[in-house]
């Protein structure tokens, strides 16, 4: 989601749109390459309804003349937004993106059904990035309207610096992402393995389960981990001959529209957050089975470079423009009955711990 600000940074100053960040903890681990992309960055301990907290909130609108908050963050959202219209007062607006299929089970569904039925009425407008996601937010009554996700305008210059596989070189399978249970690697490792392909994982793998760590360590021992760490894909991009994204859900992923805008062939599961990508150009969908997987992959058929993501258009200036348009509705209604004109003001709200789009409630 940083990642995603940082690119529309210059995009944002084009439209018009003066923002900040605010992010919930001690520190912001973005902080500085946000500044660099024209952010002013806050952090406060806490958005909630205590006393020093909404004193701290409304500081800081009131000292940056702020008209419109995004709130980012999944976890207290009735809390994080009651806070917000109270630090803005009667004339801001709140927009709200849901950045993940939340497959809420249970309380945490009671919860978020309960946060969306109270807290909505505050918010200005509901955001989904991808069709799956509005789909999901559907089921608590919500009608949300789509925004896709966008990448870093360098990704689009990455396809024609592609090199092509010469004839006696094994395929070059990529996984980008952390680790964890719903990334769900293993699956994309077992095929690999079966194969004689080569790898390039870039993850932190604090969450990975022994299984993938055993499965990345055998590939190494046979020298077909070819790149591993947290890097940014770009020279990977470059070489790679497919990706692989096996997730058990998703909400519309950056990195894949990253590896299919680099010219990357894609191999996903045909799961929620990942079935809006079929029928794009280069996306194949594989059912959530080991045997599908393996059959794909051994199949033969990855390499070719695709031309762009077709029908979908994931350029950061396209993201900006759309959110822009929102922002410049929500502060309609307060510039207009100030009697003056000015740029829409805007703070985002996230967490600077971990993804806010993979937070539970």
């Amino acid at each position: 989601m940083e990642r995603m600000f940082i690119s529309t940074g210059k995009h944002f100053s084009n439209e018009n749109i003066i923002n900040s960040i605010l992010g919930q903890g001690e520190t912001h681990p973005f902080a500085d390459d946000l500044r660099q992309a024209g952010y002013a960055v806050h952090v406060l301990p806490n958005i909630d309804l205590s006393r020093r907290s909404r004193k701290s909130l409304r500081d800081l609108v009131k000292a940056r003349e702020i008209d419109v908050v995004h709130v980012h963050t999944e976890k207290n959202y009735l809390q994080t937004v009651l806070a917000c219209r109270l630090a803005l007062g009667p004339r801001g607006k709140v927009i709200r993106t849901v950045h993940n299929v939340f497959m809420a089970t249970g309380f945490w569904r009671v919860k978020r059904f309960a946060q969306a039925l109270l807290a909505d009425r505050l918010v200005f407008a509901l955001i989904a990035p991808s069709p799956d996601v509005a789909a999901n937010e559907r089921t608590l009554g919500r009608s949300a309207q789509v925004i896709y996700n966008w990448v870093d305008d360098r990704y689009s210059e990455l396809a024609s610096l592609r090199s092509g596989r010469k004839a006696n070189e094994q395929p070059l399978a990529l996984i980008v992402g952390n680790c964890s249970d719903i990334k769900n690697h293993s699956r994309a490792l077992r095929a690999i393995s079966a194969t004689n392909h080569h790898l390039i994982h870039f993850g932190n793998e604090a969450g990975a389960s022994q299984e993938e760590i055993d499965l990345l360590n055998a590939l190494d021992l046979q020298h077909r981990l070819v790149g591993r760490g947290t890097h940014a894909p770009d020279d990977a991009l470059k070489v790679a001959d497919y990706y692989a994204m096996p997730s058990r859900n998703e909400g519309m992923p950056v990195a894949l529209a990253e590896a299919l805008v680099s010219g990357v062939p894609a191999f996903v599961s045909d799961a929620p957050g990942l079935r809006w990508a079929k029928g794009l150009t280069g996306v194949t969908c594989l059912a959530e089975d080991d045997g599908a997987w393996m059959h794909a992959l051994q199949s033969g058929n990855v390499g070719a470079t695709v031309a762009g993501a077709g029908s979908v258009d994931f350029s950061a200036a396209r993201g900006a423009r759309q959110y822009a348009d929102i922002y410049r509705a929500a502060s309609t209604v307060k510039i207009a009955s100030l009697r003056r004109t000015a740029a829409p003001k805007l703070a985002r709200v996230t967490s600077s711990v971990g993804a806010a789009g993979d937070e539970k409630e």
